[in-house]
């Protein structure tokens, strides 16, 4: 808080309590937002996970429904007419997609293979031939399967789809593969459905086998004997998965077979889209279906959190409650602010009434000093105007009188002299003294009022007044640097600088024992800048008092509305630059 009335009010403790408030209403209104979406999710998750669960059901209830149908079919039909097995099973390949294939076994003696063979050529199958599954590690091994000392080859008679690709499985005895062998074992055994585990299938994907005996339980037990017949489906698990995707998009789903929980389907994982930003909990859903003789599990699990709306609705709700704590917070600051401005203007009227007693004071003090200074300014005008009449009138009386003195002698003995020579003497006589006479008063009204000042203007005047010091003779090194302008200035701006440039020159070569003197005029657009500079022995301001003659150099200036700077120190000359701004 930049601003100290903003600190101190809040720091009392009727506004942190407010604060407090504000930030406990934000966690609270947001800790019940939280609870109410994940139940919202939660319920949502636990109506679809029963949805997906009761579709997979669907999907093995249909599997064992459309086995059952297929071996009933086959019971009644014989195996002799397959093309209407082959109708019932397209329509049921069509209505559900993930049964991929309809196989049909039958029995046969080893011993009438070959007769076997020939009955299937003259049923149309030409390329019929029985097979087996024959191990890389053991090439010549049993050439039959037997159960219960029973010789027994179950091949495969009956395929739908009768694609190109599985022609070549017409006639393989799936007694010899391993993962045929065994549910068809079991189901030879007890006459019920079993599936198979879960294998990669050659088209891609995962998928496995659903098989079934058909009357193969008597009164006295199991029976193996030569025509038994045998259904086999095969389904696709990735398609069966795949079809309640849908019905739950946000969870990752799982299809395991049997209690060794092998995969039976590629794991579908969620939209990475349906993820929330902010994952809080992870909801989780198992299911096993042991019945019909197809032992999987389905597993469900999904993220719970917070998704952009939910956060954008929180940002809005925080919005709120903090822009009411703010809204309360600036009138209660309003309220305090005015009682502090009451109590303000009352100590500041106060410290005013006594600031303005201490600038009357301060200021009659000063109006004193000044009064002081021009009564001392006036006082020393006058003795300096005395000294200077008191100067004028010894002149005049010295040089003037004397003068005049010898030149009425002159006169009067020229009345008296008689030769021609004697007249001639002090006729030269009288001419040198009212020679004499005519320089002194030239000279006596130079310093009064320069004459160039008026017959040649400003420049020419002040070259002539440094001339009149004889700065040459005294091994002073004079730097001139004066602006033609000066020249056109105003009257009392060209007789000021004159006699600022007089005054400060005559100090120079009295007292500061230079080598160096540079005087510069010059006007620019803050007006005339005057500049004398020289590298004498300088004073310390502190220490000697300022004589009449810079006094005067003041008071002309501030006469002009100017002002002057004054820089020096012991033994390192003084530099004394003035600005007046001119006026047309």
């Amino acid at each position: 808080m930049k601003n100290p009335i903003h600190l101190n009010f809040f720091l009392l403790p009727a506004s942190l309590v407010r604060l407090i408030v504000a930030f406990g209403s934000v966690v609270l209104v947001m800790m019940l937002l939280i609870a109410i979406v994940m139940n919202y999710q939660r319920t949502s998750f636990n109506i679809n996970a029963t949805n997906a669960i009761s579709q997979i059901n669907e999907s093995l209830i249909i599997n064992d429904a459309a086995l059952s149908g297929f071996s009933s079919l086959l019971n009644t039909i014989g195996a002799g007419n397959l093309q209407a097995a082959r109708n019932f099973t397209q329509r049921m390949r069509d209505a559900y997609p993930h049964i991929y294939m309809f196989e049909a076994l039958v029995s046969v003696d080893p011993e009438k293979k070959a007769a076997h063979e020939a009955g299937m050529h003259a049923a149309g199958y030409p390329d019929y031939k029985l097979t087996r599954y024959v191990s890389k590690k053991n090439p010549t091994g049993k050439l039959f399967n037997t159960i219960d000392d029973v010789p027994m080859l179950y091949p495969i008679f009956f395929i739908d789809p009768y694609l190109d690709s599985v022609k070549g499985l017409m006639g393989f005895d799936m007694l010899s593969a391993r993962k045929m062998r065994e549910p068809l074992l079991a189901s030879l055994a007890h006459g019920e459905a079993v599936a198979s585990e879960p294998y990669k299938l050659r088209e891609g994907g995962r998928g496995y086998v659903l098989v079934k005996a058909i009357d193969t339980i008597s009164a006295d037990g199991p029976s193996y004997q030569e025509g038994g017949l045998a259904v086999l489906l095969l389904i696709k698990t990735d398609t069966m998965l795949a079809s309640v995707v849908d019905m739950i998009p946000s969870a990752s789903l799982s299809l395991m077979y049997g209690e060794d929980r092998k995969i039976a389907a590629e794991t579908i994982l969620p939209n990475p889209d349906s993820r929330p930003l902010v994952e809080l909990q992870t909801l989780t859903i198992e299911r096993e279906f042991y019945e019909l003789g197809q032992p999987f599990t389905l597993l469900l699990e999904q993220k719970t959190g917070l998704y952009s709306n939910h956060l954008q609705l929180m940002g809005f709700l925080s919005f709120l409650i903090f822009g009411g704590y703010g809204l309360l917070y600036r009138v209660r600051f309003s309220k305090y602010g005015l009682k502090l401005q009451r109590d303000a203007a009352v100590l500041e009227l106060a410290q005013q009434h006594s600031h303005l007693e201490t600038m009357v004071a301060k200021r009659t003090r000063e109006l004193q000093r000044k009064s002081d200074e021009n009564k001392r300014l006036s006082q020393q005008l006058i003795r300096v105007q005395e000294d200077q009449y008191h100067h004028i009138a010894r002149e005049l009386h010295d040089e003037f009188g004397q003068t005049l003195t010898a030149i009425k002698i002159s006169a009067h003995i020229l009345e008296n002299t008689e030769t021609v020579a004697g007249v001639s003497t002090y006729a030269q006589e009288i001419t040198a003294q009212a020679d004499a006479l005519y320089e002194t008063m030239r000279d006596l009204i130079q310093r009064l009022r320069p004459e160039a000042l008026d017959m040649f203007g400003l420049k020419v005047a002040l070259e002539q007044c440094l001339l009149a010091f004889h700065l040459h003779e005294q091994n002073v090194e004079l730097q001139l640097v004066i602006d033609d302008a000066v020249s056109d200035m105003a009257e009392i701006y060209t007789i000021t600088s004159y006699r600022i440039v007089q005054e400060l020159v005559n100090n120079a070569v009295k007292y500061s024992q230079q080598t160096q003197l540079k005087v510069e005029l010059v006007v620019n657009d803050d007006g005339l800048n005057i500049c004398v500079v020289d590298d004498g022995i300088g004073f310390d301001p502190l220490q000697s008092k300022v004589g009449f003659g810079l006094s005067s150099v003041e008071e002309r200036v501030r006469s002009l509305g100017g002002y002057v700077d004054i820089k020096t120190e012991a033994n390192k000359g003084v530099n004394v630059c003035i600005q007046i701004p001119l006026q047309e």
